[in-house]
């Protein structure tokens, strides 16, 4: 049996936690019923991790699980792990070449996030940066530009106004140009989503392809080109507030927004994944959010422990 991304994703969590030092008992426990539980959570373990010793490693103990986290979970780990040269990986880590090469330690000056985190800076010329939790973004301002290169998760940022330096946000799959104006963008490992707040970016992604986004409208889109030009919800930024507020979204992003905020292993079935939903959600509650999730959608929520939650149809 392959195991599929969710359980790579899964262990990659298990393997972060566990290694940080922030780990008690029932975490340990609920761990150990996860890994028992599937043959290919055993499998997935060994081969992430250059089986269970590592966990035990003392080149490893007390690394910042969430920089395990993002690690782990980044699309060159995912690659080499679907390639099946992931092994590599462990060896290294059983080395002790934990250096940035690896992207086990923070990038100077790097922001962050961790779990449910969500904070508020200013940066050098004065824009005002929001990140979402479990987000790193490094920013790389000098003479010609005001670069923030987005290594995860979400950002959104008012940025100040200086004609002599455009202001840029990266990611792997393009830029995002503008002068002077409000708006939000979202990385994952396949595409990323910019949504204009107040005036205008252009963008454009690594494969060359180009578009100019006006307030009010969302693009998704990859290294490839571009995917998806929309009127945004004008919702997306309610996260800020620590509100998740969907109309008519597939469930998959609603479980993929609470993974930020909740430690442990939040499993989603692929047969409920693509079911629509709208409402509004308490994002520092996430068990509540999935009882209300529970109410009105045909699914069934199992608390195995509190750090390990399924969610499958109902029967």
């Amino acid at each position: 049996m392959r195991p599929d991304d969710a359980v790579i994703d899964e262990a990659a969590q298990w393997l972060a936690l566990l290694q940080s030092g922030e780990a008690g008992m029932a975490e340990r426990a609920a761990f150990e019923a996860w890994r028992l539980a599937d043959p290919r959570h055993q499998q997935v373990i060994e081969q992430m991790g250059g089986g269970l010793n590592l966990l035990r490693s003392p080149s490893l103990r007390n690394v910042p699980r969430n920089s395990l986290l993002h690690s782990l979970n980044a699309p060159s780990s995912r690659r080499r792990f679907i390639s099946g040269s992931l092994s590599v990986l462990g060896v290294a880590l059983l080395a002790g070449l934990l250096g940035r090469r690896y992207g086990w330690l923070p990038e100077a000056g790097e922001l962050s996030t961790g779990t449910g985190e969500r904070r508020d800076f200013t940066l050098a010329d004065g824009s005002a940066l929001t990140l979402n939790a479990r987000s790193r973004v490094v920013p790389l301002f000098d003479s010609q530009q005001r670069l923030l290169a987005l290594r995860s998760g979400e950002l959104l940022v008012d940025v100040a106004k200086e004609s002599a330096r455009p202001f840029v946000v990266e990611t792997e799959h393009g830029r995002m140009r503008a002068l002077g104006t409000k708006f939000l963008v979202q990385y994952s490992e396949d595409s990323t989503r910019l949504v204009m707040l107040h005036s205008q970016v252009e963008v454009v992604t690594a494969g060359g392809a180009r578009q100019v986004v006006a307030a009010g409208e969302s693009l998704l889109f990859n290294g490839a080109g571009l995917l998806a030009l929309e009127r945004s919800s004008g919702q997306e930024s309610a996260w800020v507030q620590g509100r998740l507020e969907v109309r008519d979204r597939p469930l998959r992003e609603v479980i993929d927004s609470l993974r930020r905020y909740r430690r442990g292993i939040l499993h989603l079935s692929p047969e409920v994944a693509d079911l629509r939903l709208s409402g509004l959600y308490p994002l520092d509650d996430s068990d509540r959010t999935l009882q209300l999730l529970e109410r009105s959608l045909p699914i069934r929520v199992t608390w195995h422990n509190p750090y390990w939650v399924s969610i499958d149809a109902r029967l």
